[in-house]
């Protein structure tokens, strides 16, 4: 007996596990199905608000004098003073006495003409009084109409004429005079000063080169696609005052940041053939308040364009081929829209949105129309 136990106690074994088995699946509980529950994605949005928008096209350039002019000297002489405020960098008022040259000559020159003067005036004097006399005696003893000779006419004329001249003479040598000494014709720097003490001049020898400080200006490349947001005349003519856009003008310098106002006052009617960008030229009238200007200075500019109704600003990275996403009832809906202007960050949007549109602002690794998502 125990013989055939343990021959078929394998078996039996199998058997057993095989029936306990088909017992638990039959006895198991039934599962209960349940449908996986979605969770919508959360989203930030920004509420659209049409309004007034201006554009701001930016640009760069480089501050430089608005007037520069040569000094030449209108005079011939040695150079005899030097004033300290005329060298390279120097600072100078009008009126300032820059230079002196030397005038003993022209003061000679003068006292020349001036006696030649007294003697011309003389002269006509005489004359005059030789022609009136000769009026009189011919009325007395004369018949018949007088000669101009008679009369000493052409006398009168040559006396009035050489008076004339001596003026003219004595007018010249007294300008000579005073253009022995250089005068500041503004309050402005010296670029560069090119003699010294010493120094022979001659008529139209080049002194310095000097800029007025009063204001600056900077040259201001406008690219192709922000023209038609200028708002200006390309042909090169001054602006009114009432119609010179404004501009602000940033720079950092020496540690220190600086923001200077100005307006642009016109254009430069010409393309550069290097850049293929045309530019318009910005003024920057200098106070005590912006003295910080210094001419050379990088800055960047910010223009203000023209003004636009009805504009909705939203971010530029919310926009792809004029087509944009919003939220409607808690899901997203594709809307076609007119961007006229991408400035910066940001898309200026003239048509496709409505008031109060909630216009999807991040950024999802895909986008269904109708999908479920929620506002944060």
């Amino acid at each position: 007996m125990n013989k055939y136990i343990k021959k078929f106690s394998p078996i039996i074994i199998l058997i057993g596990s095989i029936g306990v088995f088909m017992l638990m699946i039959k006895l198991k509980p039934e599962v209960e199905f349940q449908k996986p529950k979605i969770i919508p994605q959360m989203v930030e949005t920004m509420v659209a608000y049409p309004s007034e928008v201006r554009a701001k096209i930016s640009s760069q350039g480089t501050i430089r004098p608005e007037h520069e002019i040569s000094v030449t000297s209108e005079v011939s002489g040695k150079a005899i003073w030097v004033s300290e405020n005329f060298h390279d960098g120097a600072g100078f008022q009008n009126g300032d006495t820059l230079m002196k040259i030397e005038k003993r000559d022209y003061e000679l020159a003068l006292i020349s003409t001036e006696s030649s003067l007294f003697q011309a005036r003389l002269a006509l004097e005489r004359e005059e009084a030789e022609a009136k006399l000769a009026n009189l005696e011919w009325e007395r003893v004369g018949k018949g109409d007088a000669s101009s000779l008679t009369l000493r006419e052409p006398q009168l004329a040559q006396a009035r004429a050489v008076l004339a001249a001596a003026e003219a003479a004595y007018e010249q040598s007294k300008r000579n005079l005073e253009r022995t000494v250089i005068i500041a014709p503004f309050n402005g720097r010296v670029r560069k000063k090119l003699v010294d003490l010493g120094t022979s001049l001659a008529p139209g020898f080049r002194i310095a080169d000097i800029y007025n400080t009063a204001s600056f200006e900077v040259r201001l490349p406008i690219a192709d696609k922000d023209i038609p947001f200028l708002g200006i005349p390309l042909d090169g003519t001054t602006l009114g005052k009432s119609k010179r856009p404004s501009v602000r003008l940033f720079a950092s310098y020496g540690g220190g940041n600086f923001q200077e106002d100005g307006f642009i006052l016109r254009s430069e009617s010409e393309i550069d053939p290097k850049t293929r960008m045309i530019s318009v030229i910005a003024t920057i009238p200098v106070s005590n308040n912006n003295i910080s200007l210094k001419v050379g200075m990088f800055v960047n500019a910010e223009i203000e364009g023209l003004s636009y109704s009805g504009i909705t600003v939203v971010p530029r990275n919310a926009v792809k081929n004029d087509m944009i996403w919003v939220v409607e009832n808690q899901k997203l809906r594709r809307k076609s829209i007119e961007v006229i202007r991408l400035e910066n960050d940001f898309a200026f949007v003239a048509g496709g949105l409505n008031k109060n549109d909630r216009v999807l602002i991040t950024r999802l690794s895909s986008y269904v129309d109708g999908m479920p998502v929620r506002e944060n």
